[in-house]
């Protein structure tokens, strides 16, 4: 009879049920330090963020299980994947061996043992010390993960219960004589090195062995909580909650609220809960921080250092916190119904608390905790947020703290002083007549609303294709072509005002708010429905944030409707009758990764007879130019300039053009090329579209 493969379970050691005490105990520990960060990020503010709970599961299966977001990172993505599945595989055996060895079930023997138990996990544990060196040569080596001693102490540990594993089989090998070795290549490698050991040898090592590699495991399950590894538990649940709102939308913050008394974040605690148990999740990849093109530009902003910072702080700040509101619920409790509700600024200012307490919760927010220089060297381009792979929300927090100080504290850079006062006063903010708002029209036979109130599009120029000189051609060239493809359009004129944008994402709610209202009011009692814009941050207020204060409108950018046009034949493609050249595309943050459109721009420029050519950083992953989040309008003094160093990576294509799909990143673009003494057009796809018919 043929013998089925199969191994002593558990050999050598014949005390194994100390493990489940010792489990239950360092399983509490875990608990422990787990409610200790829960108690942190429950003095946020609520969120609900367990709507849509099907499409939530699903992403975190994606991403957070199968590890498709991390994988999207080569090098150390891969080094993360192998190990997260070595775990796993580790971990199923571990558990069929228990079930075996306490249960009785008949698991360890036959191909199961062979192919599962002895090869693959053997694979397994070789690929997961593979990875352990890999992860401690890096943060050795890579100095900008700003490794911490603790770091190299979970990773050592776990290296070192890896190689312990592969030394207990290797010890089982040589001292069973096992003769289905060699389904154990790794662990058969390890026996030889007992080779002439003596049987009492091989046992004593082994049991001291096991039980160091027992305590070393149960040692980090307790410390698990405490520790970095808790980004096993913290990521799945960030995946879980993270935003399903369009991509770039605001909380929405209802200024005709008369119990309004703060907006935005000025303390921790004015934060969510979401918010700050961000700040938890956060495992110090580096993915952030490697996309930021402020902080590549030697900005004072660093995504990773903001998260890091604010849970440095929710470490300190957050006990305290918590103590006064778990012990101001009680006496609320305690005095009834009637009692009336404090916040947490009432509790901790009434607070009798000790001198280092006191330090701890009198530091502001921006200023001790967070530098306003890096607060407002953020441009809101979503880079930080489209790499994570935990999907932290760190544009949100910068936008709600820079709320708190334009609209509490009116503290914000100088210049930021005449925009908001242009736009309150004029409309725009260059401040310049909002009369003039149409001239830009004259000679092009552009009618208003009021001259076709049956239009079927309303074109929205903005304010940079109304005032700025060279925008203004692109407006031209765009209303060129709607009337070459027979579209039927008409504008506002006078009455179209700045929608908003830049106000809204530099903080200034108050600003946002009267001119959105404005324009949607003026926009429903014209009966519009569908608008054409030429700026994307035109688009993300109107199709994104007018929603919250009620106007709703299908809002089409204007590479999505040229390559439309294209594509229907309302446009004859120019491919065959003109030469564009080599055409260096750029992606605008709000319009590629907040509204997903990348390959509408470059079908117009091929539509146009020009040849596309890719920066190293494009698509989802391109380089911001550096006007959004309002830098359009501020000064930038520290580091490099973002949009040089943007024009210095398009120059590098070698590219006869740069093509364009935003007024902003045209100022820019146009900006850059003059400060790198370089005289390559730059161009909207619209001008490139129009000029491919000229004679």
């Amino acid at each position: 009879m043929e013998e089925v493969p199969t191994r002593e379970v558990l050999w050598n050691v014949s005390v194994h049920w100390v493990i489940y005490p010792l489990f239950v105990l360092a399983l509490g520990c875990a608990v422990y330090f787990f409610v200790r960060r829960w108690r942190l990020w429950k003095i946020g503010l609520p969120e609900d963020r367990s709507d849509h709970p099907k499409e939530r599961l699903f992403g975190m299966f994606r991403d957070a299980l199968l590890q498709v977001k991390v994988a999207e990172r080569r090098g150390p993505g891969f080094v993360h994947v192998a190990m997260y599945t070595a775990m796993i595989i580790l971990l199923i055996a571990t558990v069929t061996v228990a079930a075996q060895a306490d249960l009785g079930l008949p698991l360890v023997q036959g191909d199961f043992y062979l192919y599962f138990l002895s090869l693959a996990v053997d694979i397994a544990g070789a690929a997961f010390c593979v990875a352990m060196v890999a992860c401690i040569v890096r943060r050795l080596v890579n100095k900008s993960l700003e490794s911490k001693p603790e770091d190299f102490i979970v990773l050592g540990a776990l290296l070192t219960i890896g190689v312990t594993g592969f030394v207990l089989e290797g010890l089982r090998i040589a001292g069973t004589d096992d003769p289905w070795s060699a389904w154990s290549p790794v662990g058969d490698l390890f026996a030889g090195l007992f080779a002439g050991w003596s049987a009492e040898q091989i046992s004593a090592l082994h049991l001291g062995l096991w039980y160091f590699h027992m305590a070393l495991a149960f040692g980090l399950i307790a410390w698990w909580t405490y520790c970095k590894l808790v980004h096993v538990l913290l990521v799945p649940r960030a995946v879980y909650s993270r935003s399903l709102a369009p991509k770039g939308e605001l909380p929405f913050i209802d200024m005709e609220d008369e119990g309004l008394l703060t907006m935005g974040a000025g303390t921790l605690e004015e934060l969510t809960w979401k918010d700050l148990f961000d700040t938890q999740a956060c495992i110090r990849c580096n993915r952030c921080q490697e996309a930021c093109p402020a902080f590549a530009c030697g900005k004072p902003l660093s995504p990773k250092a903001l998260m890091q910072d604010l849970g440095a702080e929710l470490e300190q700040r957050g006990p305290i916190v918590y103590r006064l509101q778990h012990e101001a619920a009680r006496n609320g409790e305690d005095a009834g119904e009637g009692a009336e509700p404090v916040t947490a600024a009432d509790l901790v200012a009434a607070a009798d608390l000790s001198e280092a307490e006191r330090a701890v919760v009198d530091r502001t927010l921006v200023g001790d905790v967070i530098s306003p220089d890096a607060l407002w060297s953020c441009t809101t381009c979503g880079a930080c947020m489209e790499v994570c792979p935990a999907m932290l929300e760190h544009v949100p927090k910068i936008v709600k703290m820079r709320t708190y100080q334009v609209s509490m504290e009116s503290a914000f850079p100088p210049e930021a002083q005449a925009t908001f006062r242009n736009m309150e006063n004029n409309g725009n903010p260059w401040g310049l007549g909002w009369q003039t708002r149409s001239k830009w029209t004259e000679g092009l036979d552009v009618p208003t609303l009021a001259d076709n109130p049956d239009a079927e599009y309303l074109y929205w120029p903005g304010c940079s294709g109304a005032f700025d000189t060279r925008n203004r051609k692109v407006s031209a060239a765009l209303v060129r072509l709607l009337k070459e493809a027979g579209v039927s359009f008409a504008i506002l004129g006078n009455d179209e005002k700045c929608c908003g944008d830049s106000a809204r994402r530099m903080g200034n709610e108050f600003v946002y708010f009267m001119l959105a209202s404005e324009n949607i009011a003026t926009l429903d009692a014209c009966g519009v429905k569908k608008i054409i814009v030429q700026c994307p941050h035109c688009y993300q207020a109107l199709a994104r944030d007018y929603p919250q204060l009620g106007g709703h409108y299908e809002v089409v950018h204007h590479s999505v409707l040229l390559a439309q046009l294209l594509a229907e034949g309302r446009l004859p493609k120019a491919a065959e009758r003109a030469a564009a050249g080599r055409i260096c595309v750029h992606d605008s943050c709000y319009l590629g990764r907040y509204q997903d459109v990348y390959d509408e721009p470059r079908a117009v420029v091929r539509g146009a007879g020009g040849n596309v050519v890719e920066m190293e950083r494009c698509g989802s992953h391109s380089f911001c130019c550096g006007a959004g989040g309002g830098r359009m309008w501020l000064e930038e003094d520290a580091g490099e300039r973002v949009n040089v160093a943007r024009a210095a990576q398009a120059l590098a294509t070698s590219p006869d053009a740069v093509a364009t799909s935003c007024p902003f990143c045209l100022t820019m673009f146009s900006d850059g090329m003059v400060s790198e003494d370089a005289d390559v057009p730059v161009r909207d796809i619209a001008e490139i579209l129009a000029g491919a018919y000229d004679d």
